[in-house]
């Protein structure tokens, strides 16, 4: 045990341990109750009170207590401003019937004596026989109840009579069991209970507070206590206090009991007590007492769970985006809700309301995010973390909805770049064409087929890419094309004077065709240079909505069409027109195919000045 001591006003010197249990709150409900303080039965007067305080305040001023025996001799005594303060409460109505209900009445319970006497001896075996018999009178029922907290309180700060021993199990083992219709069945199963400690986990001071405020929580809404209440009132005679005041009376002993659970809750926070912290939370909800008390109670209590919070830092930076810095926040966050979780199951506390106001706040910084990062991957990771850490249900639907709107629209983005929206008239097209029939008139045959065509989307930043990639490879094929022919027709009449007419028209020939080449690879190596990274090739059509429409359609052979205005022109001339020509590749063998008849054209030419090359 500490050493350490402290010094009160009025010079005494108290070890920690009593300044411990001085600051109690559920300890103080017993410590500071008029009547221990006076030694005073619940039937005194006021004006006994007040005679009592006298000789009391007298003694204590030297070092004296009341020669009456302390109900409860574990507690501090009280010293001389809280004697003073029991008188004032003694002379107030209210808060006298208030404090009278929650201490002993020794006087109305059949067993009352029995009651002082096991309190004042501080003896466990008496009172653990007196928590087990069960006389059905409402004193009776009081008394056990107050004697749960009392224990319960005691028990939580270490002090007290243990009412349940190590042979706890086997005392419940040897209860009166019988067999009656087949059936094991014991007369009295509370004593199992209170011999386990089966509540709460098996904390006997958590065990001992759960049977306590479960209880007040029944009688304080019964009609029974309320007729109890109207009899102490009758009782008192006094004209500041009538039957109108049941209710008020009735709230005030419903209140007080959930600050003191509160009040012990906050003490096992600051110790860091997060398990008893847990026990305490629990217990407020299977207390009978209504939410709206609890949430009262427990508000104070808040502010250093939202200090706990704020440590968070929302605002923190990792260096790797807004998006990373959410996501590190949301995991911080989850973690916290994780320890949090077990505290406030009941939700009384109103826990799971400051992790969702959180999480709504990191919710609002993704939706501020650039479209085109709400896009990627990643971003629908984190935007799954908000759904997780979030405990409300109307969250969870909003981050379901924004996911959906992001999943429409990611269909209306460009296929290539995936930042920015398509417009219709900058979208590539790929068509398609196949025979569904042929028919035979004599010596003719007639073939019909279906032709079908669909827009691939694109943004115009992207056309305007593709078209000059088109014009690049364009360039590079009719450079070099245009450098064969001017070789062709201007050489020196002794250069190949080996070579036949029909080599060097092949030779012509090859040389254009390497020009086509060196055209798609000129456009390839410009693809690679100005496309961003992470964005599709010009030519990336096989993976796009379109080509699987088509394919679903039943088509296979497709031609792709990526000039800037390549969907405006089968709007225009429909898909026949667009689908009867060659396609881009056609288009430029029609071109081949007529440079090589110049060519072949030149060649005869220059061949017939001379006899060989």
């Amino acid at each position: 045990m500490s050493t350490a001591t402290e010094t009160r006003d009025d010079g005494v010197t108290q070890p920690d341990e009593m300044r411990e249990l001085r600051r109690s709150v559920g300890l103080s409900l017993f410590r500071k109750s008029p009547f221990r303080l006076l030694r005073l039965p619940v039937t005194a007067s006021a004006k006994q009170a007040v005679w009592q305080c006298d000789k009391a305040l007298a003694r204590a001023r030297v070092g004296m207590a009341l020669p009456d025996p302390d109900p409860v001799p574990w507690l501090p005594a009280g010293d001389e401003i809280e004697i003073q303060e029991a008188t004032q409460t003694m002379e107030s109505p209210l808060a006298r019937l208030v404090e009278q209900l929650l201490w002993f009445d020794f006087v109305d319970d059949p067993q009352g004596a029995s009651l002082l006497a096991a309190l004042i001896g501080e003896d466990a075996a008496a009172l653990r026989a007196y928590l087990a018999a069960r006389d059905g009178s409402l004193a009776n029922r009081l008394n056990q109840l107050n004697v749960r907290l009392l224990l319960g309180f005691s028990l939580l700060r270490g002090v007290g009579p243990r009412i349940a021993t190590t042979g706890r199990a086997q005392q419940a083992a040897n209860l009166a069991w019988q067999r009656a219709g087949g059936v094991e069945v014991v007369d009295d199963p509370h004593r199992a209970i209170l011999a386990s400690g089966a509540l709460l986990g098996g904390n006997e001071w958590a065990s001992l507070l759960a049977e306590a405020v479960s209880g007040w929580g029944e009688l304080l809404a019964s009609d029974e206590l309320a007729a109890h209440v109207r009899a102490k009132i009758t009782t008192l005679g006094d004209e500041l206090i009538g039957h109108d005041d049941v209710e008020t009376l009735v709230a005030a002993i419903r209140t007080k009991l959930a600050d003191v659970v509160v009040g012990e809750t906050r003490a096992e926070m600051a110790r860091g007590s997060v398990a008893n912290v847990g026990y305490l939370s629990a217990l407020a909800g299977k207390s009978h007492i209504d939410a709206e008390v609890w949430l009262v109670a427990f508000k104070p209590l808040r502010t250093q769970f939202q200090a706990e919070l704020a440590d968070l830092q929302p605002e923190a930076t990792t260096g790797n985006g807004e998006v990373e810095d959410v996501a590190a926040y949301l995991e911080r966050l989850g973690s916290l809700a994780d320890r949090w979780r077990p505290l406030d199951e009941a939700q009384l506390l109103g826990l799971a309301t400051m992790i969702d106001d959180a999480v709504g706040e990191a919710f609002g910084r993704l939706r501020a995010v650039q479209r085109e990062k709400q896009l990627e991957p990643r971003f629908r990771d984190v935007l799954a973390r908000v759904s997780v850490v979030a405990a409300s249900n109307s969250i969870k639907e909003r981050v379901r909805a924004y996911m959906d709107r992001l999943t429409d629209v990611a269909k209306g983005m460009c296929h290539f770049c995936g930042k920015r929206e398509l417009e219709g008239s900058s979208c590539a097209s790929l068509s398609s064409q196949r025979e569904i029939s042929r028919t035979r008139y004599g010596n003719t045959i007639s073939v019909q087929y279906q032709v079908g065509a669909r827009p691939v989307a694109r943004c115009p930043q992207c056309a305007q890419r593709h078209g000059f990639l088109k014009t690049i490879g364009s360039l590079a094929f009719f450079s070099l094309t245009t450098s064969i022919l001017l070789f062709a027709a201007l050489k020196p009449s002794t250069w190949f004077h080996t070579v036949s007419f029909g080599a060097g028209i092949a030779l012509v020939l090859m040389a254009i065709a390497g020009a086509y080449g060196l055209g798609f690879v000129a456009r390839a190596i410009g693809a690679s240079v100005i496309t961003p990274k992470g964005e599709r090739k010009f030519d990336d059509y096989r993976t796009t909505t379109a080509h699987q429409g088509l394919r679903d359609d039943g088509f296979f052979t497709m031609k792709y069409d990526y000039r800037p205005d390549a969907w405006e022109l089968v709007n225009k001339h429909g898909v026949k027109a667009r689908h009867g020509g060659m396609g881009d590749s056609g288009e430029a063998l029609k071109w081949v195919i007529q440079i090589g008849l110049v060519i072949l054209v030149i060649a005869l030419k220059v061949c017939s000045s001379s006899h060989r090359y």
